[in-house]
């Protein structure tokens, strides 16, 4: 085998699922946060032409069809329409809320695209100038598939690609009879290589919420006649989450606070210009007191006011989603024995930051006209979620209730 293959990897587009966790917005991004998942996505298109790729492989999660919006599907028509043009093919496994069964029939795909049966493991080979080159393995996401059933479709003198989301339970394993394992299903993106073997969650083009800064994208891959896969990252996301923390001296004004923010802010709108910003903002009080009762709620208010009136109109936007301060430790023992409303809430706390097995119970803070099923997985949090919480709950006790400086740690 001389030849190489060049391909795109995505998946899991979501066009419909709106960006979360804002409670407060701008009007000048609503327009840049609605396109952001379409514009994403549409990357990925252009990318395959300007590459001029071999085929694009699209690991599910794209739409839901079950929830048909007629935008969503025009959009897919549109940009296989346009690879078509192009001479290039497009493999779909799609997961449970896009799978083939729930393509509408009335509309038409274009010939150049193959979907993948949600019940059955399958395969279908990639053939240039009458030769095949390689073998899209691809497992339904009801296909529950056991390792017998996709090393049966293996074809050990062209490349083995697996074609699968999540939904279809796949399992991955370490293969020389299989190159790139093609997997959807995840919201952070993820790549394992072996000798002859990668296993690749692409994410999503554009992340809905924050998960640690990571960026939205997919991949640009290459086969090599040696059966080495190189595996690039195409930055896709319109709108970048980020954290930033500032060290804030004791005692400084609300001005000085307002300029080394400021300056942080630049920063972040020259690194991301092509970009609209959602930043969460933390910072850390140092000097001799640690913590100072004049970076109370006010004050943590007037700054992130401020933050929102200064940059949210500024080139694509940088919008400040929240103001918090970051504690460098836990708040001392003596605060928490006090016989003061302070001292009983602390304990109240307390209870939940030592007994890992006390539930947190968020849904009671959920309102009440909307339905369950919407709000279900809004009060679930996972352990680091958990210490967050309750330390920001500590430390807003602390601001409320405190009316002093805290004492040094």
């Amino acid at each position: 085998m001389t030849e190489k293959i060049k391909f795109i990897h995505s998946s899991d587009f979501h066009l419909d699922e709106p960006i979360r966790g804002l409670q407060q917005l701008p009007q000048q991004l609503m327009e840049t946060l609605a396109e952001a998942p379409y514009l994403a996505a549409e990357s990925v298109f252009d990318k395959a032409i300007t590459e001029k790729v071999d085929f694009v492989l699209l690991s599910g999660g794209l739409c839901n069809l079950e929830q048909l919006s007629a935008r969503a599907v025009a959009f897919l028509i549109k940009q296989f329409n346009r690879l078509e043009q192009k001479d290039i093919l497009v493999y779909w496994c799609g997961a449970k809320e896009d799978a083939a069964d729930q393509w509408p029939g009335a509309i038409k795909l274009p010939d150049n695209v193959y979907q993948f049966h949600a019940r059955s493991v399958e395969h279908l080979d990639f053939r240039k100038d009458g030769k095949s080159l390689a073998r899209i393995i691809g497992a339904g996401c009801d296909s529950k598939p056991v390792a017998g059933d996709l090393l049966g479709c293996v074809d050990d003198d062209v490349f083995n690609v697996v074609l699968a989301h999540a939904d279809s339970e796949v399992t991955a394993f370490d293969s020389d009879a299989i190159n790139y394992w093609a997997l959807g299903g995840r919201s952070v993106s993820l790549t394992e290589e072996y000798d002859n073997s990668v296993i690749v969650y692409p994410g999503p083009p554009q992340t809905r919420e924050f998960h640690s800064g990571a960026p939205g994208g997919f991949k640009l891959v290459q086969l090599h006649q040696s059966r080495k896969t190189n595996v690039r990252t195409i930055r896709a996301d319109r709108v970048h989450w980020c954290s930033q923390v500032a060290e804030i001296q004791d005692h400084s004004s609300l001005d000085d606070a307002k300029n080394q923010f400021g300056e942080l802010a630049f920063q972040l709108a020259a690194e991301h210009s092509e970009q609209a910003i959602l930043c969460r903002w933390q910072f850390v009080v140092t000097g001799p007191e640690a913590v100072n009762p004049e970076y109370g709620i006010e004050w943590r208010a007037s700054l992130l006011d401020w933050l929102r009136a200064e940059f949210s109109g500024a080139g694509n936007g940088l919008w400040s989603v929240s103001l918090e301060e970051k504690t460098k430790g836990d708040l001392p023992n003596q605060l928490y024995e006090e016989e003061t409303l302070l001292g009983e809430y602390l304990r109240a706390v307390g209870r939940y930051q030592s007994d890992d097995e006390l539930r947190l119970n968020l849904q009671n803070y959920l309102k009440d006209d909307v339905p369950r099923w919407e709000t279900d997985g809004l009060a679930i949090v996972n352990e680091q979620q958990r210490v967050e919480i309750l330390s920001k709950a500590a430390m807003l006790g602390m601001s409320c209730l405190g009316g002093q400086a805290v004492p040094p740690v």
